[in-house]
């Protein structure tokens, strides 16, 4: 009797081993290597809801859902928006003499390029240490870490998307308090604008994957990201617009990540066309090139996270 209740118990146990071996898949210790990519996406889309109740408790966490916080989201790229315009249009002595080309028109150019630009700086500084901020989240429970990047650039959308109607708002106060300023009614390029949002997603993710990789092996990365972003929004078409690079200049627009698609978005808002098919194309590739860059990059490295943290 003995020997057959052991039997029984051990003919469970070897069952109940191949049934966790069936629903679950197990993550062997390495350093570097890809693992399984189906298991891997389908437990990434499994937990989707994971990234987004994670989002939204970091909004929570820096008050931007409570009424103040929603004001000050949309009133600080307002302010900078007017201190550049202010020094570009106003203070600069090498402007003063073409007062025309900076009126409303080129403070409407402004608010567009810095809300679209925030949106990709949000998501590359949010990103960059969304792993090492969920140092806990990574040691003590067993996900696609991933989903920290994702959760990131989540939150930076959900910071974007109210600064698009305020926007629209101010744009068609400009057009009626000063008709000839230059803005054009709004057609059908302004559907071109989810396009442009899903090109500026891919981006900033694929950014967000890499900087958050760098950041558990140098944690000095945060420190200079700052400085990296400051001379990239000079460099991007914020300040400046497309119109003004000719001949080989124009492979400024073209090395920059964001710099064809934050000029789409003007295409769009201030000239009142369709974007450039160029401008698109460049979009794309720098959209997917980052995406499989960073994606593969993050990947091959999420496994040693717990040992770097």
């Amino acid at each position: 009797m003995t020997s057959i209740s052991t039997d029984a118990g051990s003919t469970r146990r070897t069952r109940r081993s191949a049934d966790f071996l069936e629903n679950h898949h197990v993550y062997e210790a390495h350093r570097i290597g890809l693992p399984p990519m189906r298991p891997y996406f389908r437990e990434l889309w499994r937990r989707r809801r994971f990234a987004y109740e994670l989002s939204h408790t970091g909004l929570k966490a820096d008050h931007f859902e409570s009424p103040l916080g929603a004001i000050w989201l949309v009133l600080n790229p307002l302010l900078l928006a007017v201190v550049y315009y202010l020094l570009v249009s106003v203070i600069s002595s090498s402007t003063r003499s073409q007062g025309s080309a900076y009126g409303f028109a080129y403070l409407a150019h402004i608010l567009i390029g810095l809300f679209t630009w925030y949106y990709v700086q949000n998501s590359m500084g949010i990103g960059a240490t969304s792993v090492t901020a969920g140092g806990r989240l990574v040691l003590n429970q067993a996900f696609p870490r991933m989903l920290l990047p994702i959760s990131s650039v989540i939150t930076s959308l959900l910071m974007y998307l109210p600064t698009l109607p305020v926007y629209v708002v101010i744009f068609f106060a400009g057009r009626a308090l000063d008709p000839k300023s230059g803005l054009p009614p709004l057609g059908w390029p302004v559907l071109w604008t989810p396009v442009i949002i899903l090109l500026l997603t891919g981006i900033g993710l694929g950014l967000a994957m890499i900087f958050a990789t760098m950041m558990v092996y140098y944690r000095d990365t945060n420190k200079f990201l700052s400085y990296i972003i400051r001379i990239w929004l000079y460099l991007s078409p914020v300040l400046w617009t497309v119109d003004r690079l000719h001949g080989w200049h124009r492979i400024l627009l073209y090395i920059n990540p964001v710099g064809t698609t934050i000029g789409a978005m003007t295409d769009i808002w201030i000239n009142g066309v369709q974007p450039n098919v160029t401008m698109m194309l460049s979009s794309l590739a720098w959209s997917v090139g980052l995406l499989v860059v960073g994606g593969l990059l993050f990947m091959s490295r999420e496994r040693d996270f717990a040992v770097r943290l």
